[in-house]
């Protein structure tokens, strides 16, 4: 009876021991399969929280491109208004210094009288013109005003006196390196007030144009480097 009772014993502590491992795989199982149902519940959820955020963000972005656009637009508006005027005052600076220079500098190249011979001087009256020739071969040509109301005396002439300077009280102008051809009547720079170097620039930008009271007007470098090169004596024609 005893050994009977043992054995009933042990089978009865085995089949206690496999229930306990159902038990515990049974377990274990479950808890696998509720991760999973939580797994699947978060991944549901999260989309939905990402989606949210992007559409936040994105209306966010949205509100500041139109901000910027309109900042934007309204400084290119700014700018639209500034920048022609602006532009427009350079380019009249620009033009007032081109008329300066128009009347200021050489005509062109200016050469080395020295290196030449047999030279006269022609004016062309129609023209406005100064031709420095050569052996009758025009060597150099200048931008000239003649006098108002045909002032300008025709005729041939020769070079004369020449100085650095002079001044009308009763014109209120003078010039600088003046040549006398004929009387009163010289070759000189666009006009100056009382002092040497003191050019009227309203007077100056009429270069090329009847301007004068007779006398021929030159660029300030024309009329220096005529005052310094061509020879007392030198013939002159106005025509």
């Amino acid at each position: 009876m005893t050994e009977r009772r043992r054995a009933r014993m042990r089978i009865r502590r085995q089949r206690i021991y496999v229930v306990r491992r159902i038990v515990v795989a049974v377990c274990a199982l479950l808890c696998c399969v509720l991760a999973v149902f939580s797994t699947i519940d978060a991944q549901r959820v999260w989309p939905r929280g990402e989606s949210v955020a992007q559409g936040q963000a994105q209306k966010v972005s949205q509100s500041a491109q139109q901000s910027a656009s309109r900042v934007s637009a309204s400084a290119s508006s700014l700018g639209r208004q500034q920048v022609p005027v602006f532009n427009q005052a350079i380019q009249e600076q620009r033009d007032k210094e081109a008329q300066r220079a128009r009347w200021t500098n050489p005509t062109g190249k200016q050469p080395d009288l020295s290196q030449y011979s047999d030279l006269s001087v022609k004016v062309s009256i129609a023209k406005r013109e100064v031709y420095v020739q050569s052996g009758g071969e025009t060597i150099y040509t200048m931008i000239a005003s003649t006098g108002l109301n045909d002032t300008t005396p025709r005729g041939n002439y020769v070079i004369g006196m020449r100085g650095d300077h002079f001044y009308n009280p009763a014109e209120g102008m003078g010039a600088d390196y003046w040549v006398r051809f004929n009387g009163p009547f010289l070759f000189h720079s666009v006009p100056t007030g009382a002092n040497s170097g003191e050019y009227m620039e309203e007077e100056g930008n009429k270069l090329g144009q009847p301007a004068s009271h007779g006398c021929v007007r030159l660029t300030v470098a024309d009329a220096e480097w005529f005052y310094n090169q061509i020879p007392e004596g030198t013939p002159v024609t106005i025509a």
